[in-house]
Parts: C-alpha cells; structure tokens; sequence
C-alpha cells in the first residue's frame, strides 16, 4: 500500500466522518489483539513475514489529556523477536459533535534479537478520531518516529466496532518507515483485538 494512498483514506474517512450523526464511545480503553500478518523489510537486505500478539490501552487523567502505553511482540520467520514498548502522553480535542483531533507524543523502545535492532527514541503523532455510524470508529494518524540510528515517518488506519458500551471489536494497519545512512527498516502489522471501554 502507497503512502499517499493511506494519506487520502485518512482525508476521505473524515470527510465522511463531518456528515455523520453519531455517538462516541468512552475516551479510555485496553486492548488485546493477534497479529496475524507481520512484515519487516530491511534494504539492503531482504524481507520477511511473521506474526505476535500486543496489548495497548488509553487512560484519562484530566479532561482532555491521557497517558498511553502499548507492548507489542512479533515473531519473524527468519528474524526472529521484535519486541515494542512505548508509553507517552497525548491529548484530544473535539472538533465537532463526532470528530476528534488526536495529539500524542511517546518514548519507544525497539528491542530485536539475531542482531536485529536494539533502538531507543520517541514519536510524536496527530490523527482524527471520527464517529460513522452509533457503533462504527474510524482512525488515523500520521507521525513521526525518532530512534538512535534510525528515523522516519509512520502511519496508522484503522475501525472500531463498539458492540456493547464496554466491549469493541478493532483492526488497524500501522506501518513505519525507518532510514538512516543508506538502510531502511520497513515495519507493517495487522493487528486484530477487542477492546474493554471503561
């Protein structure tokens, strides 16, 4: 999937979300998903498939502000581990009844094993959270990731089912593009979980 084209699903999904007539679930939630399709690509190189599981969750601390945190894990074919932690602090704010812009900024640590990457760094990320329909999320962002060696852009789609107010359904694609001195590092996951709302 092209760059541009996530960027004009993000466009399009919010301009639909301006004209929609829903409510928005609660602010905070954790989640647990499955990583079915995990993909790391590093040039030069070669590219291999794998898959994991993670957690993640959002907590309010005062009316517009939160703390985030995700552990992630990935088991690539040839690879081996990658692990993800990040934690940081975001804030939201509410641009009309259904849509809210989304900041956050989050340290990352990347922890690989068979002398894959062993990276510390931050991101710092903007997106749109927008309600399509009373049970039906959108989201996207676009961020920026800096680690010790390796930088580059990052973007994240996703859905949300809210089947009861306290249990969603979600799937979302992020993927991460990391550079520096002549190497990429592609990173692309499908993450697939549930959701407790509280």
């Amino acid at each position: 999937m092209k760059l541009y084209q996530v960027g004009m699903g993000v466009l399009a999904l919010s301009s639909l979300a301006f004209h929609a007539n829903a409510q928005q679930p609660s602010f905070g939630h954790l989640d647990g998903y499955f990583i079915p399709n995990a993909e790391i690509d590093v040039s030069p190189g070669g590219d291999t498939d794998g898959d994991g599981f993670g957690t993640k969750g959002r907590f309010a601390i005062a009316d517009q502000w939160f703390i985030n945190g995700e552990y992630q894990a990935v088991d690539y074919d040839r690879s081996g581990d990658l692990d993800q932690l990040r934690f940081g602090v975001g804030m939201h704010s509410p641009l009309n009844q259904n849509v809210n812009f989304v900041g956050l900024l989050e340290y990352i640590n990347v922890d690989g094993d068979r002398g894959g990457p062993d990276e510390d760094g931050f991101g710092v990320h903007g997106g749109l959270e927008a309600a399509l329909a009373p049970q039906f999320m959108v989201h996207g962002s676009v961020g920026y990731v800096m680690l010790d060696d390796l930088d580059g852009p990052e973007f994240l789609l996703g859905v949300r089912y809210q089947a009861t107010p306290q249990i969603s359904i979600f799937g979302d694609y992020r993927m991460t593009r990391l550079s520096d001195r002549g190497v990429d590092v592609d990173l692309d996951d499908l993450r697939i979980g549930v959701g407790y709302h509280f």
